[in-house]
């Protein structure tokens, strides 16, 4: 299933309120394969993109991302990181 994050949830993703709340949503769904279309997001802190792994990791969901810009991947990259060492 995808999901137009941008329509969904804003082109600014800054909380972890949010990251929790959309995986959440995802796991109450009966699909298990989500991909999330990054497109129309133009900032993430760093504080979504940790609680979003984090979220992510203890999922049961198979859950992907395309369409990250180049800026918002340095962010998401840093917080796999140190969610994921």
């Amino acid at each position: 299933m995808l999901i137009n994050l941008g329509a969904e949830f804003g082109t600014h993703l800054e909380s972890n309120e949010i990251a929790i709340e959309l995986v959440d949503i995802l796991n109450k769904i009966p699909e298990d394969d989500f991909i999330l279309d990054f497109k129309e997001v133009i900032f993430v802190t760093m504080n979504f993109a940790q609680a979003y792994y984090l979220a992510k990791s203890e999922s049961s969901k198979k859950i992907s991302e395309i369409n990250i810009s180049d800026s918002i991947k340095v962010t998401m990259g840093a917080a796999d990181e140190a969610v994921n060492p």
